[in-house]
């Protein structure tokens, strides 16, 4: 079958919309996957950017400079772009397992095809792409993510990766794009285990979140609303299978449905004109669908016997919705989506494997992981998860010999019979509940005792304090039982808190010992903490009854009384301070009851006015092509942004969606200018004007000042530039090493502003267009420590 999902930080992380997925693929022996590939390259990954296909899917395009071009229409130093399913955009995430991942930096053997729009893309999505390892004992390795590769050779057989030496398996490559012979003689035949860690959440034994692909944060995904039906529709016809295909599915979704143990209800609804798949226009389009022989060309290239090919795609689509069953958490699924890879045949299409495969993929769609894998697909599956090597789930399958079809097996009953029946019984976390709350009562000249009962997972424990409920500044001594003894002079106030080792704490409200009828004084309202500005004052308020009353507000934590405020004596008080500040207020009566308010903290923040570090620059742009243009802008927040189109100080033309410090410019006929003004509370600015002038025809990047080497104090403000030519260019810069691309910094520009520098760093710029890119130089800003001053002995 397929892969699996991975999961994201967002992000972020911010919880994206985002797709569990699989792929099955027949892989071609390495001398077929040679001849069958259009390009063949050694390069270094760099960029990666996220955009939407004309059919609404999600793709990511990387960059990758090439180091050794051993096939095709390339050449070393030329940076190529590589298109792969997957990606973030917008905030939405779509993720396809069996497509290529590349982090920057990372160094890769790649075989090249081209998709339907002739970009180039992996040949066989994660079939075509190997990283070089070490194992333990020092070989270096050239290995494909094996976690993805799953399926069968092209005799048939299930394909069981190898382990390549890494200059071997080159020179063999390199003879063979040049059409000698060469041999074989690459392959390990002793693999050991290569140097990378591979981290695995430890899930609860036979938990139904164990059986799930997961969805980042350890939960796994799930279709809530079953027994109520999840309808597919089909659209097309999977030429060579049985009743194009309508037959295979039928038993799939059968399979799945009939099982006793569970409330899966998977039905067929009918065919659909939805020729594709994916969150078009950035929303998913809430219809489930088979996609037979793949009519929107979302999976790269077409089947090939020899040459080797995706079988399916498909899985579960889920948010940032949540749900929870079985004492677990889990992502909502929302929609499935399946689909099959045009032009297949072999003795599978009518057979066993094809049925095998689909069932397999709602599987997927199911939120099912493999039988034999990990939840995130990395590693054997091993104790404490439930294992199994004979399963609908199991990763590989011999689609021409498959002996299974869509019978579900012993695993996979028992996983969905977890996750969608009765399931596995997790003892949940039981935090405090107070059932019995202490009560206000009169006393005259003797003790008083007060109780409180609660449930709760054991072992509860009890803090009572002094004051009103929610102030924990007065804990009272030892007093950490259900319940508390007292002999107050005056009439006093108490609550107690209650906690285990679950969440929230459960506080009762406040109780009173009124001592001779003394009235207590309560705070029925007062001030939350606030943030000012730096010379600006504050009114803190606090509403109070219990007889007759007076106030005296303090400077300081609550209960600390050695700063009084002079003149403070009213149920207001503003105030003025120069740094962060604390405050509380004292509510006493005439009979001697008092209470004292939580703490309320004033930060104070400088105030800066808005300054412009980095300028809009202005550039030349290719006709009917848009651009981005960016200021970088210091100054207390919040800060007011308005762009306006036109030259500084015309307002009559204020940008679209010009409200912060990018501005996302339309594709221009005619040239124009654009200016931005920022306020805020302490003061405005304005920048210079833009002028972005349209020309004909693009004009590749060249950098004619690199960026320059600093040296600064520790703490300082850094600027670091390069001018640069050519038109409609986009610049990105990096901190850190030449092509380290782990730490991208600043925004849209030629210049980079970076806050209070304290280490020695390095910093350079791609810069990119529709012609070409290039890379500047590296910059390094050096960090000169303050010299001590020595005293001079006389």
């Amino acid at each position: 079958m397929l892969s699996v999902m991975r999961a994201r930080s967002l992000i972020s992380l911010v919880l994206l919309a985002s797709a569990a997925h699989a792929a099955t693929f027949i892989v071609p022996s390495d001398r077929a996957l040679v001849t069958a590939s259009k390009a063949i390259v050694v390069a270094t990954a760099g960029a990666s950017r996220g955009r939407r296909a004309p059919g609404g899917w999600i793709e990511t395009v990387t960059e990758l400079r090439v180091e050794e071009a051993i096939k095709g229409p390339v050449a070393a130093g030329e940076t190529i772009r590589v298109t792969e399913l997957g990606g973030i955009v917008g905030g939405i995430g779509y993720v396809v397992a069996g497509s290529p991942r590349y982090a920057e930096g990372q160094r890769v053997l790649l075989f090249l095809e081209t998709n339907d729009r002739r970009e180039w893309v992996a040949k066989n999505m994660a079939v075509g792409k190997f990283e070089p390892v070490e194992d333990i004992r020092g070989r270096r390795l050239l290995v494909r993510d094996s976690s993805e590769i799953v399926g069968w050779e092209t005799n048939g057989e299930v394909h069981r990766e190898p382990v390549r030496m890494e200059d071997g398996f080159l020179d063999f490559v390199r003879a063979t794009a040049q059409g000698r012979d060469a041999a074989d003689d690459y392959i390990v035949r002793d693999p050991q285990p290569v140097r990378r860690v591979v981290a695995e959440a430890a899930a609860g034994a036979f938990a139904p979140s164990s059986y799930l692909l997961q969805g980042g944060g350890g939960l796994g995904i799930r279709w809530p609303n079953f027994p109520n039906a999840v309808v597919f529709l089909s659209h097309g016809t999977q030429p060579g299978a049985v009743n194009g295909g309508l037959t295979s599915i039928q038993k799939a979704l059968a399979a799945w449905t009939n099982d006793g143990g569970s409330n899966i209800v998977y039905t067929y609804g009918g065919t659909t004109s939805i020729a594709h798949t994916g969150f078009n226009g950035g929303d998913a389009d809430g219809v489930n669908t088979i996609q037979f022989n793949d009519p929107a060309g979302e999976i790269p290239g077409s089947f090939s016997p020899t040459g080797g090919a995706t079988l399916a795609i498909g899985g579960a689509w889920f948010d940032s919705a949540t749900h929870s069953a079985h004492g677990e958490q889990y992502f909502t699924i929302g929609e499935a989506d399946l689909v099959v890879q045009d032009g297949i045949s072999g003795a599978g299409l009518t057979g066993n494997g094809f049925d095998h495969v689909l069932t397999h993929e709602l599987g997927h769609t199911l939120g099912l992981r493999h039988s034999d894998k990990t939840p995130n697909d990395s590693a054997p599956c091993a104790a404490p998860l439930d294992c199994a090597d004979f399963a609908i789930m199991k990763s590989s399958v011999a689609f021409n010999s498959d002996p299974i079809g869509s019978a579900l097996q012993a695993w996979d009953i028992a996983a969905i019979d977890a996750v969608y029946g009765s399931g596995v019984v997790v003892p949940s976390c039981n935090p405090p509940k107070i059932t019995s709350a202490p009560q206000t009562v009169n006393v005259g000249t003797t003790s008083v005792t007060f109780t409180v009962t609660a449930t709760g997972d054991a072992p509860l424990r009890y803090q009572w304090y002094s004051g009103s409920s929610g102030n924990t500044a007065a804990p009272i001594a030892n007093a950490t039982t259900s319940s508390l003894t007292v002999k107050p002079a005056l009439t006093s106030a108490y609550w107690v808190r209650i906690t285990n080792d679950c969440n929230p704490p459960a506080d009762s409200g406040t109780v009173f010992a009124i001592v001779n009828n003394c009235p207590p004084v309560t705070i029925d309202a007062q001030s939350a903490d606030a943030t000012i500005l730096e010379g600006r004052s504050t009114t803190l308020t606090a509403t109070a009854s219990g007889g007759t009353i007076s106030y005296q507000w303090y400077a300081g934590t609550s209960g600390v009384t050695s700063s009084p405020i002079t003149g403070a004596n009213g149920s207001s008080v503003t105030v003025m301070p120069s740094t962060t500040s604390a405050y509380w207020l004292r509510v006493s009566n005439s009979c001697g009851s008092s209470i004292d308010s939580s703490t309320i903290t004033i930060t104070v923040v400088p105030c800066a006015a808005p300054k412009i570090v980095v300028q809009p620059p202005s550039a030349n742009i290719v006709f009917n092509t848009g651009t981005t243009l960016y200021a970088a802008v210091t100054g207390t927040q919040p800060i007011v942004y308005q762009w306006y189109e036109g030259t500084f100080p015309d307002t009559s033309h204020p940008a679209t969606a010009g409200n912060s410090a990018t501005l996302a410019v339309p594709p221009l006929v005619a040239s124009t200018s654009y200016w931005l003004h920022v306020s805020s509370d302490c003061g405005a600015a304005d920048s210079t004007t833009a002028r972005l002038t349209v020309v004909q025809s693009c004009a590749p990047p060249t950098i004619v000042s690199q960026p320059q080497n600093q040296s600064v104090t520790p703490g300082s403000n850094v600027i670091v530039s390069a001018v640069v030519l050519g038109a409609s260019l986009s610049f990105q810069w990096y901190q850190g090493p030449y092509l380290d691309f782990t730490h991208p910094i600043g925004g849209n520009a030629p210049s980079v502003f970076v806050p209070s520098i304290n280490a020695t760093s390095q910093f350079w710029l791609r810069v990119g267009g529709p012609c070409g890119s290039v890379d500047s130089s590296v910059a390094t800003v050096t960090v000169a420590s303050t010299p001590r001053r020595r005293a001079v002995g006389r």
